[in-house]
């Protein structure tokens, strides 16, 4: 069985966090715990427990896949997460970000056989 990475269910919990505009502290008090509980798992520093896991996805109106999934096979999630990473960047940043993922998909494509 492949082994679970708490720091990334941590940053997925970041970003759901930030998206809905709520401080680790309100979190911290809408799920019955510490700031520093929060923080402690944001950084996968901390393993949380499931109890607190279903209490975080309850408050933040997520679903289970969004913290828990690291593979999706769901093209949808993967476009909708693209969408959202890119509302986050000035025009600037996107259009560089676009540019080099442009670069990096003709590189995966020349190279992938």
């Amino acid at each position: 069985m492949e082994e679970f990475h708490y720091a990334l269910l941590g940053a997925r919990l970041k970003n759901e966090r930030t998206k809905q505009n709520i401080t680790q502290e309100k979190l911290a008090e809408l799920v019955g715990c510490s700031s520093a509980h929060i923080s402690h798992i944001e950084t996968g520093s901390t393993i949380p427990s499931l109890r607190i896991i279903l209490k975080i996805i309850n408050q933040l109106h997520i679903s289970s896949d969004a913290l828990l999934c690291d593979y999706v096979d769901n093209v949808d999630y993967y476009r909708s997460e693209w969408n959202n990473f890119l509302q986050n960047c000035t025009d600037k940043e996107a259009k560089w970000i676009i540019n080099i993922t442009m670069i990096l998909l003709q590189n995966i494509q020349k190279y992938k056989d």
